[in-house]
């Protein structure tokens, strides 16, 4: 995933698409299981972009947290 976000603003083109809603479970997953956001900082980077949207914070509104354990 690193890789690929070096080379891609997102994981299926130059857009936003639902490959990135999807693939967004499995970055937030890594990263919350240890993986070293300074040693993976695209995969931080993407995380950011995903929770700054308007609609990630309106998920979050209703839903609360995302809580991974």
């Amino acid at each position: 995933m690193e890789v690929h976000l070096g080379m891609h603003a997102w994981f299926a083109g130059d857009q936003i698409s639902i490959a990135d809603f999807q693939m967004s479970f499995a970055v937030e997953a890594a990263l919350a299981r240890g993986a070293d956001p300074k040693q993976f900082p695209k995969l931080a980077a993407f995380k950011a972009r995903m929770v700054a949207r308007p609609a990630y914070q309106r998920a979050l509104a209703k839903g609360g947290p995302v809580v991974m354990s």
